[in-house]
């Protein structure tokens, strides 16, 4: 009983704190994801890093704020939610590498690297491709507006007789 306010309060201030909240449901969705089945395309981890993304892109597109522009908003989740998602994959990785042959920084920058050039790619595609899709969505629908034959002024005139 007393977790379901503790949850409500936590998804209201996630939602008032879109950009950070996205950003580290990114890196929780496609860190776990990664620990629980890594699968992949391309390398290790894109996919859990492809489903990661448009989870928290979705999250905080759905949740922006009127002052927050969708292609920018898309961008910055994108990109920092990978980074953050590709430096905690890689020192999971990296832990797993020292217990099995030693301690080496040359692994975890070569995988810190690796995984963050992939990350970047697919980070910065998805907040691209989902923020230019909210950013039409939200175009046509205010044109939808401007162009209605009736404006508000006509509209309370009208109201007004």
């Amino acid at each position: 009983m007393s977790s379901i306010p503790f949850i409500a309060n936590l998804y209201s201030k996630a939602k008032e704190n879109n950009l950070l909240s996205s950003i580290i449901i990114y890196d929780i969705i496609a860190f776990l994801s990664y620990v629980v089945n890594p699968i992949s395309f391309y390398y290790a981890g894109d996919i859990d890093l492809i489903f990661g993304g448009i989870v928290a892109l979705l999250f905080a597109l759905k949740n922006r704020k009127e002052h927050q522009a969708a292609l920018k908003v898309g961008f910055i989740v994108g990109l920092f939610g990978a980074i953050l998602s590709a430096v905690s994959i890689s020192v999971f990785e990296w832990v797993f590498f020292i217990v099995y042959t030693g301690f080496s920084f040359v692994v975890l920058w070569s995988l810190l690297i690796t995984f963050l050039l992939i990350a970047i790619f697919i980070g910065l595609i998805l907040g691209g491709v989902i923020g230019y899709i909210y950013h039409r969505k939200n175009g046509k629908s205010s044109k939808s507006k401007s162009n209605s034959k009736y404006t508000d002024e006509y509209l309370e005139n009208m109201l007004k007789k």
